[in-house]
């Protein structure tokens, strides 16, 4: 098991899922439109953009993998603004 931290709050869950794989089974969402549990995982919309602790740039959490110690922001200024701009671009086109 992998011990993580999403939005302050500390988990274990399974190595082998992603982040937002991971959120959903401890009630946390993350905002997304191309992600679903039965296809593979494209992350074409990057409306599920996350940040993580020690990574310099932003992550999309439909396909990356959690790992052991994980510090995991769902809704920090910047992840929030980066879904904005990414929604603002859906609009636009």
């Amino acid at each position: 098991m992998a011990k993580i931290t999403i939005d302050g709050k500390v988990f274990e869950v399974d190595p082998k899922l992603t982040i937002i794989q991971a959120a959903l089974e401890n009630g946390i969402t993350i905002p997304h439109f191309c992600w679903q549990p039965r296809l593979s995982v494209s992350g074409n919309c990057r409306m599920c953009l996350v940040e993580v602790e020690k990574m310099p740039k932003l992550v999309i959490a439909c396909a990356t993998q959690v790992a052991d110690g994980m510090v995991i922001k769902t809704e920090s200024p910047r992840a929030v603004k980066a879904r904005q701009a990414v929604m603002e671009f859906l609009l636009i086109t």
